[in-house]
């Protein structure tokens, strides 16, 4: 039986996919200026003021070439971008999905992420937690009424400053 593992969605953690998005775009702004650079100054390096003048229009035609080139790969690197992000995003919404549910006390199916995604080794670990988890809330008869009650109750992260005890896995 196969499975289709098509993504679905063009974004996955939106704020993070574009600014990750953003960011290629500076840099191929960035990139750009410097090539427009490089032609520039070669023509004033290999050219004598007459000719500078004369040559223009061949000047100017290379410019826009060079524009013209770069704007045709921009969408074909954002593309490319776009879907080496769903890599390491796609995987680690999947695994914080899963972390929100054990901590509501619900069990999990095993994460299994597709052949070419990051953070295989995380998604490993996870599986063998939420089973020794599971495992833990099967084998304690005294607690099987709070087994759909949260593990914790606040799901964010301490305050800058704050605190915060590590929890042992024997406490869970």
């Amino acid at each position: 039986m196969t499975h289709n593992h098509h993504r679905r969605h063009l974004f996955i953690d939106r704020p993070l996919q574009v600014a990750l998005l953003f960011r290629a775009l500076l840099y191929w702004a960035v990139c750009l200026m410097a090539q427009l650079l490089m032609v520039f100054f070669f023509a004033i390096v290999s050219s004598s003021s007459d000719d500078f003048l004369a040559n223009g229009p061949q000047l100017w035609f290379h410019l826009q070439l060079s524009v013209v080139a770069s704007l045709v790969l921009l969408p074909v690197i954002l593309l490319d971008l776009l879907k080496l992000s769903h890599r390491w995003v796609g995987p680690i919404s999947r695994l914080r999905k899963s972390l929100s549910a054990l901590s509501r006390g619900e069990s999990v199916p095993p994460i299994r992420f597709r052949g070419g995604d990051f953070w295989q080794e995380l998604a490993s670990d996870v599986n063998v937690v939420a089973a020794e988890l599971g495992r833990q809330r099967a084998a304690s008869p005294e607690e099987s009424e709070g087994i759909g009650e949260p593990l914790a109750t606040n799901t964010r992260e301490p305050a800058a400053g704050s605190k915060s005890e590590p929890v042992s896995a024997a406490a869970i």
